[in-house]
C-alpha cells in the first residue's frame, strides 16, 4: 500500500527542488552504493560494486543501526526524518533503511512500509553529491 503524496521542496545552491513526501514499501528501495559511509564500508579493493544483501549485512552489523537507529525508530513508531530516494535508491538514510529491514523481520506487517522524500528524476548526479555532502559533512547524520 502506497500513501498518498504531499509537494515539499529542499534548497540546493540556491535553487528550490520539488520533492513528494509519502510512504512506499521498504523491499522496494535499495541502497546507494556509493553513499561515502557505504562505500567506506564494503567497496571491495578491486572496485567491484557490492550487492544489496553485502551492504544490508555490514549496515546491520554496525552499532549505529543496532543501538541507536532501531530502538529510535521503534519507540516513534517510524522514521523522524524520511529517506530521501531518487528512483528508488537512498541516497541518504541508508542506515535507516537497514534499521527498518530489521525491525521488519519480526515484524513485517508493522514495518512494511517506510517514510521517503522522492526527488525528481532531473536532479544531477553532481547535485545529489552536493547535497549528500550537506548531509555527511555539515551537521547531519545518516
Amino acid at each position: 500500500m502506497v500513501s498518498l503524496f504531499q509537494e515539499d521542496s529542499i534548497i540546493l545552491r540556491k535553487r528550490e527542488i520539488k520533492v513528494k513526501t509519502g510512504l512506499v514499501p521498504h523491499s522496494k528501495l535499495l541502497f546507494y552504493a556509493e553513499n561515502p559511509r557505504i562505500y567506506s564500508m564494503v567497496w571491495k579493493d578491486n572496485g567491484t560494486e557490492p550487492t544489496q544483501e553485502e551492504i544490508f549485512s555490514a549496515l546491520s552489523k554496525s552499532d549505529h543501526v543496532r543501538e541507536t537507529l532501531v530502538p529510535s525508530i521503534k519507540s516513534n513508531g517510524g522514521l523522524i526524518e524520511p529517506v530521501l530516494i531518487r528512483n528508488n535508491v537512498v541516497l541518504e538514510g541508508n542506515s535507516r533503511l537497514a534499521a527498518y529491514r530489521i525491525l521488519a523481520q519480526n515484524d513485517p506487517k508493522t514495518w512494511e512500509n517506510i517514510r521517503v522524500r522522492i526527488l525528481p528524476e532531473s536532479v544531477t548526479d553532481s547535485e545529489i553529491f552536493t547535497l549528500l555532502g550537506e548531509f555527511h559533512i555539515v551537521a547531519y547524520s545518516d
